[in-house]
């Protein structure tokens, strides 16, 4: 059976192949040090960019996911069914989540049975949802009250994001502070650089040739610069971690630091 690559596949495919022939043709040629780095960085930019927008997807589907558990809670105490709450909600715009419900009234069209459409929504989401959705089923199935077990799961969720971003503005301070601590590091590297390492060979009693010295202070530049990037990366998953909860959400963060750092050497070197 032939298996069809989707569009994000294509596009992952397609920065892979850009990204390894760049390093490879740079490998075996000139061997520069930023194009080593953007062959690097295409590689990595094309499944990052699908996993992030994959976590901003979920991000918006538990953001919206209350106000259509909202609707449907409504939709019922009009004297629908919850099936038929459901499908009235099919016009109604859930942004990121309006494809999934779609998805399920056109299911539940079919007549595949309604716990099992729920399960398989549930499967595409994040823990929070199919925490919710769990709950609704097994109330569903086992004939509860299923009106008030939706309008508490919609606060709770609802809940849940209000303590996110009240977590967000509390750290921010923190953000800023791990991003002032790598600025100072770019300027303690840039001043090494700069200064130390040729006053190290200025006050060297030593007989160093022009060509030596220029040889030793390339590769001081070039430890640097990784160092830059190192710290960059991995500062932004911090950063990322701290604000969202997320390494997805921190690679955003590594390539601006990453970007500025090594920018800012290049610039003042």
């Amino acid at each position: 059976m032939k298996t069809r690559m989707t569009g994000s596949t294509k596009v992952i495919l397609i920065f892979v192949i850009i990204g390894v022939s760049i390093y490879l043709y740079n490998f075996f040629t000139i061997f520069y040090l930023p194009l080593t780095l953007l062959s690097i960085g295409i590689v990595v930019t094309g499944p990052a960019l699908f996993e992030y927008r994959k976590y901003k997807e979920n991000k918006e589907i538990e953001e919206r996911f209350p106000d259509f558990l909202r609707d449907v809670t409504e939709n019922i105490k009009t004297g629908m069914t919850l099936t038929q709450a459901v499908i009235a909600t099919k016009s109604t715009y859930y942004g990121a989540l309006s494809p999934y419900i779609k998805k399920i009234v056109t299911k539940i069209d079919w007549s595949i049975p309604f716990d099992q459409v729920l399960k398989e929504f549930s499967s595409q989401t994040t823990p929070l949802i199919k925490k919710t959705i769990s709950t609704i089923v097994e109330t569903y199935s086992g004939g509860g009250d299923i009106t008030q077990i939706l309008d508490a799961s919609g606060k709770t969720i609802k809940e849940i994001n209000k303590i996110r971003k009240e977590r967000f503005s509390a750290i921010y301070n923190q953000m800023v502070t791990g991003y002032i601590i790598f600025f100072i590091f770019i300027g303690v590297l840039i001043i090494l650089q700069k200064y130390l390492v040729p006053s190290l060979f200025a006050f060297s009693s030593t007989d160093i040739g022009m060509s030596d010295m220029e040889s030793a202070s390339k590769i001081y530049s070039d430890i640097f610069q990784w160092l830059i990037l190192i710290e960059g990366f991995f500062s932004g998953l911090v950063v990322g971690k701290m604000a969202e909860n997320s390494l997805l959400a921190g690679l955003k963060h590594s390539f601006i630091l990453m970007i500025i750092g090594y920018g800012a050497f290049l610039l003042f070197m």
